[in-house]
């Protein structure tokens, strides 16, 4: 329970020094973490079993997932009687599907470090206000305390930016790779399928 308790004043110090804006960076970050590891799985997964239906095309009617390959397997045994290009419209449909999830990490990568930079504005606003109307003694050391406040939202936004190009970039290429590898088994099999 101490842990538990410990976690949650931490984050608490982590708002407190970031300002307000570091709910909404706490909450891209929750997010682009999960696309990231839900893609990666799914990537994972759809890479074993392509090697599975590369070794043995026979191996259609044991695969299921909620991975690329596997949809694509399902919707393929779903329309074996529709004609090739039906079924390379299908596989189109799922590759889509998939690309779309990976391109949320491309908008959290653009979206964070607009987060970041307008939380660093909205703090410097308030510190130089609140500055300017107490007139401190020390003014210097008011601003830098304030200053290293508001950057923190800047350099939130922009970790959370690194790792989400750097999974998208890194993703897209996975499921491209895995998409041709389909399609090219897709056409060496297709008439194995039925």
């Amino acid at each position: 329970m101490t842990d538990i308790t410990a976690a949650f004043t931490s984050l608490l110090t982590l708002i407190e020094l970031g300002g307000g804006f570091t709910l909404p960076l706490f909450a891209a970050s929750i997010l682009t973490g999960g696309l990231v590891l839900e893609q990666v799985w799914f990537s994972f997964l759809s890479g074993r079993r392509l090697r599975k239906l590369m070794i043995n095309p026979t191996q259609i009617k044991l695969i299921r997932g909620m991975d690329m390959v596997s949809r694509m397997v399902t919707a393929l045994r779903s329309c074996l009687n529709a004609t090739e290009e039906e079924q390379k419209r299908v596989l189109d449909r799922v590759y889509r599907h998939f690309e779309r999830r990976i391109t949320w990490l491309n908008f959290m990568a653009a979206v964070a470090p607009l987060l970041g930079l307008l939380g660093t504005v909205a703090g410097m606003i308030r510190i130089f206000s609140t500055v300017a109307a107490s007139k401190p003694k020390n003014p210097l050391a008011d601003l830098s305390g304030g200053i290293s406040e508001a950057l923190f939202a800047t350099g939130g936004g922009l970790v959370i930016a690194i790792i989400a190009a750097l999974a998208y970039h890194y993703l897209s290429n996975r499921l491209e790779v895995q998409g041709e590898a389909m399609a090219e088994w897709f056409s060496q099999y297709r008439n194995k399928l039925g």
